[in-house]
């Protein structure tokens, strides 16, 4: 039977990421042949994956690499090791005629098998346009490879020749693949690499035109810059999807036990009403009596700016969630699930946040030292009321049962 051919590569320190991209392409696809570049993963890590994919008539391939012959080239940026350069060497380990790589900052939500019928009109690669750095050249997180051309025209050795030439003037192997391939290139639509490590930035560049590009789920999601979704905090789109995968037993892959449209949820137990402080200050009136009274209510916090350890220290709470750096995404996500709203941040109010609630009909709570909301009607209390403001959001609460 004719097995897909799926390239990645790693080292000992990315295994559990790797793993995580390995388990989001077979919760959709079987019959995949994977091999894995590297020069330190552990082969009883090999062998127990190989248990896993023998039940999906699936395989992995133990394919060990040196680092050593790309230690005189430049790395671009930290979160980048030599295991970057390995997918040079895929026409010289890799015996099938077309091969798909993938980075392991990756998880794909949907079956790729259609790339491998792809008619790529004579090219020798196949890839996405580097968004939202330039549409002139592609991202290499992931390659869709003639590997026959490449065999053929020993692609190997171009790459060596022009990294030696290039590699402190261009940005890594990526740069240098561009350099070899230049215009020689299939496009791919941006389904196929959508780079949200890039969100933060392009928000704080004012860029809003970026979220726009592409609306929905994309096929294959690559958490590019050094903001990963396995790092602390919500910087970037499609967090929860990396948990999702990452949290999937292989019991869990292989049965198709939870559908992957229903992601995280499925999952985790999360407490059933959703609250929110938008906030400029680390000073928060009464929060953490809040969340400690009330187990049943998520408290999103956010900021445009990174936190203060006063919030982070709330984090020890199960029922906190704090977003900094908050995008217009992040906020439509938060914002549209919330049931009612903490005016409880001191300085000023942030985002025009209260003039929003408003609009969206849900009550909101103040203090009488944090009240932002002067001319409007809502909820404020004493300030050293807060056993006062509990009970009144409790009471609201049961109503919402009670519909």
């Amino acid at each position: 039977m004719y097995k897909k051919v799926i390239v990645l590569a790693a080292n000992q320190a990315y295994v559990s990421y790797l793993e995580t991209t390995i388990k989001s392409i077979c919760s959709h696809m079987k019959q995949i042949k994977f091999y894995i570049l590297n020069e330190d993963i552990p082969t009883d890590w090999f062998q127990l994956v190989e248990n896993h994919l023998e039940k999906i008539d699936s395989e992995i391939i133990n394919v060990r690499c040196s680092s050593a012959m790309f230690q005189d080239y430049k790395l671009p940026t930290e979160h980048l090791n030599y295991a970057a350069y390995f997918r040079y060497l895929i026409p010289n380990h890799i015996v099938e005629d077309r091969a798909l790589y993938l980075d392991s900052d990756m998880i794909v939500t949907q079956d790729l098998s259609n790339l491998f019928e792809l008619d790529m009109q004579g090219y020798p690669v196949a890839a996405v346009e580097d968004l939202p750095t330039t549409s002139e050249g592609f991202n290499s997180g992931l390659l869709l490879i003639d590997n026959k051309r490449w065999r053929e025209e020993d692609v190997v050795k171009q790459l060596f020749d022009l990294t030696a030439q290039h590699h402190h003037e261009v940005y890594g192997d990526q740069g240098i693949l561009n350099l070899a391939f230049q215009d020689n290139w299939y496009r791919l639509p941006l389904t196929y690499n959508l780079q949200v490590g890039s969100d933060s930035q392009q928000f704080t560049l004012g860029d809003m035109a970026w979220y726009d590009l592409f609306k929905g789920k994309p096929a294959v999601i690559h958490y590019t810059t050094g903001l990963k979704p396995w790092h602390q905090h919500h910087f970037n789109r499609f967090r929860e999807e990396w948990w999702f995968y990452y949290g999937l037993s292989w019991d869990d892959v292989i049965l198709r036990k939870y559908p992957a449209k229903e992601g995280w949820s499925t999952l985790v137990s999360k407490p059933p009403y959703q609250t929110a402080i938008y906030t400029n200050t680390v000073n928060l009136h009464e929060a953490e009596n809040l969340i400690k009274a009330l187990p049943q209510v998520n408290f999103n916090i956010l900021a445009h700016c990174y936190f203060a350890p006063g919030i982070l220290m709330l984090e020890k709470y199960k029922n906190v969630t704090l977003y900094p750096c908050f995008d217009p995404l992040t906020h439509e996500k938060v914002f549209n699930q919330l049931d009612f709203y903490l005016d409880i941040n001191y300085e000023g109010e942030i985002y025009n946040i209260i003039q929003k609630v408003v609009d969206k009909g849900i009550p909101f709570y103040s203090f009488q030292a944090t009240n932002h909301g002067h001319e409007i009607p809502h909820y404020v209390f004493e300030n050293q009321d807060v056993q006062g403001m509990i009970q009144h959001i409790k009471n609201y609460l049961n109503t919402l049962e009670n519909k």
